[in-house]
């Protein structure tokens, strides 16, 4: 469900494996608390400057290629909308692309996000039946050298960056 594109539930799980490395490994507890807190500062920080560039945005429905941006969703105020539901793979009938491509007109859409590392046929097709642009979002399911950052900070950065413009926020 990618819950790591929630930067605060990550660091969560930042401080959950920490202390099970401490417990692990009580010799060296005060370097992974240490490792916790510092990457828990960079989440932190990287949440504000999210929050920041997503603020007051016109368009508060976010279509995507498939549900893999929930947990984002939910942490900065946008309603998920999978065209293929929570598996990629999963091809919608002709109806189903209909349907969201109305919800796309109704709602103001004006991006449909395809994703790195998926094919970007089916929300592309549904970005030309509603007349709306495409953009790419990276699920950060694995850096490659096609990733648009070196690490986890940036590629978000990046990500934020898209959907300030594609979600038309101030």
């Amino acid at each position: 469900p990618h819950f790591w594109l929630d930067p605060i539930r990550l660091a969560d799980v930042g401080d959950a494996v920490a202390g099970q490395l401490a417990e692990l490994d009580p010799d060296n507890a005060g370097t992974y608390e240490q490792n916790a807190a510092d990457l828990r500062a960079d989440l932190e920080g990287l949440d504000g400057e999210i929050v920041d560039a997503l603020r007051d945005c016109s368009v508060d429905t976010l279509v995507t290629s498939h549900e893999a941006f929930g947990y984002l969703g939910a942490r900065y105020g946008f309603q998920v909308v999978g065209i293929s539901g929570i598996s990629p793979s999963q091809e919608p009938d002709p109806a189903a692309l209909a349907e969201i491509a109305d919800l796309v007109e109704q709602r103001g859409v004006t991006t449909v996000y395809t994703e790195t590392l998926v094919d970007p046929a089916v929300a592309e097709t549904v970005a030309e039946e509603a007349g709306v642009d495409t953009a790419v979002l990276d699920p950060l399911e694995g850096l490659s050298d096609s990733s648009a950052g070196e690490d986890y900070l940036e590629v978000m950065r990046v990500n934020a960056d898209v959907l300030r413009e594609g979600q038309s926020c101030s």
